[in-house]
């Protein structure tokens, strides 16, 4: 009789069953081409698991995130392609200079970083410039905007950068005399901290002289969690029971009340009103006063810090990075250095030096070509829209663009686009469109700050170079860090010796 009952319970269940298995077939087949929970692309997908689209191939090439990328593209025939996740918008990738203006320049309006870029970095960024769109951005933006003018940028070259500057240069003498190796990477990070607390916030942050910064690796840590996020439609459960979730707390909660402590001691700053600062201009805002807040402020903070700090140390790291590659580069340089400033080690390069030193310049902007601070951006549209080559985008959907990759495109930069080659820039009839060389940006949202990176970046270049013959003792091991910018992953072990002239 037992045998009959379990017959008949079988057979009563196999059509729930048949249904639960044809359902699974039919959502295989349906999404067999890209992610389940995502719209069908419009143009050519890259390689793609049924129902989990492009996210399998993504956390398999994670490691060499932007490299892949690149392969990806070349696969792709150079062109335009779309990559799903799953429940995520469709990412459309582009290199083509022309669809970048599209998005930046041309129909900015119809393209913003949206409300799922805002979620992910929310807890971080918050509502700062970099993470808000609209009315919130113009007013950050517009007040920002009046401490990026020549003449402070005259003023930092003179007394902050070379301040800032020479403590640098004792600390690495000191490493230097002692025969010790050192992180070029986190002295540059440190070194930019302490200048961009100084310009931004009139703060003496002393990183130089301190081992560690917990606000420092806290903030590095964050933003390689930050970028995750963006791959992994689970992030939220994945944080919530697993311990980089803790610990992404422990770093937030570090992250701003670094961020916090400034804003309270300048509100205790009996000095406070002279001061025309970067956070004065925001505490002083009288038009806005959403940001008067210590939560506000905190934002305003944290988005230029990773502005003021990562863009430029990520660069002068790289740049020392493709130096110790090669070295009749490094020459060149000392050449010209010594051709502009002599040959004594006291003097400084000025404003109009820095400018004027067009090798120095060129072999920035050639480091900075390679190996961008921001290797990746990406808007959502929203309204839908055709880009110039054909492809259309629906609304809520990105489109994303690679400023590493589009470095080492041949299309932009030439046969030799692989190649650290600074006198490409000297060859130049005119500069490369920020559109096809979007280290910072471009359009409405290009960079505030693009001038005065570039020219801590020269300055710190040359009184390095001039002073310091530095040598990444093992460049075979050197590779870009998975984040929201391009650190290098580990330390840059340097050797470091002193010049005792330029020869």
């Amino acid at each position: 009789m037992t045998l009959f009952k379990q017959l008949a319970d079988s057979a009563a269940d196999a059509p729930v069953a048949v249904f639960v298995v044809g359902f699974v077939l039919l959502l295989i087949w349906h999404y067999r081409d890209h992610a389940i929970g995502t719209r069908t692309p419009s143009c050519q997908r890259s390689p793609a698991h049924p129902l989990f689209g492009s996210l399998i191939h993504i956390l398999r090439d994670y490691h060499r995130l932007n490299d892949a990328m690149f392969d990806l593209w070349e696969r792709m025939g150079r062109k335009t392609f779309a990559s799903t996740m799953p429940f995520q918008p469709v990412l459309y990738f582009t290199m083509d200079p022309v669809n970048v203006e599209y998005v930046l320049k041309t129909n900015f309006e119809n393209f913003e970083k949206g409300r799922h870029f805002h979620d992910i970095n929310k807890d971080v960024l918050g509502n700062g410039i970099f993470n808000t769109d609209g009315e919130t951005w113009r007013v950050q933006r517009k007040t920002a905007s009046h401490i990026f003018n020549v003449k402070n940028f005259r003023d930092f070259v003179g007394r902050v950068f070379k301040e800032e500057a020479q403590i640098l240069f004792d600390v690495l003498g000191q490493r230097a005399d002692l025969n010790e190796t050192v992180d070029m990477q986190d002295m540059l990070f440190k070194f930019t901290l302490d200048s961009f607390g100084r310009i931004g916030f009139n703060a003496d942050l002393s990183c130089l002289t301190k081992e560690n910064v917990p606000f420092a690796i806290a903030f590095d840590r964050a933003q390689t969690v930050l970028l995750y996020r963006f791959f992994s439609p689970l992030w939220r459960l994945e944080e919530l029971l697993l311990p980089r979730g803790t610990r992404m707390r422990q770093d937030v909660h570090t992250i701003r009340s670094f961020a916090l402590e400034l804003i309270h001691k300048r509100r205790s700053d009996p000095e406070a009103h002279q001061y025309n600062d970067l956070l004065s201009l925001f505490m002083n805002q009288q038009s806005a006063s959403e940001f008067h807040s210590d939560q506000a402020l905190i934002d305003v903070v944290l988005n230029f810090m990773i502005a003021g700090r990562d863009t430029t140390a990520q660069a002068l790291s790289w740049t020392f990075y493709l130096l110790s590659l090669y070295p009749h580069v490094e020459e060149s340089l000392l050449a010209e250095i010594k051709s502009t400033l002599g040959n004594d080690l006291s003097v400084y390069p000025s404003y109009e030096q820095v400018k004027e030193m067009k090798y120095a310049n060129a072999v920035f902007h050639e480091a900075l070509r390679l190996y961008p601070s921001v290797p990746s951006e990406l808007k959502y549209a929203i309204n839908d829209c055709v880009l110039p080559d054909g492809t259309r985008i629906s609304a809520g959907n990105a489109v994303a663009w690679n400023p590493y990759c589009m470095g080492r495109s041949q299309e932009i930069w030439g046969s030799d686009a692989k190649i650290f080659r600074p006198e490409r820039w000297l060859e130049m009839t005119r500069q490369p469109s920020p559109y096809a060389y979007p280290v910072f940006n471009a359009g409405p949202r290009v960079c505030l700050g693009k001038s005065m990176a570039e020219l801590e970046g020269v300055f710190t270049l040359v009184g390095l170079v001039q002073r310091f013959k530095i040598k990444v003792l093992k460049p075979y091991e050197v590779k870009p860090a998975n984040s929201l910018t391009l650190p290098m992953a580990g330390p840059l072990n340097c050797s470091v010796q002193r010049r005792m002239h330029v020869n």
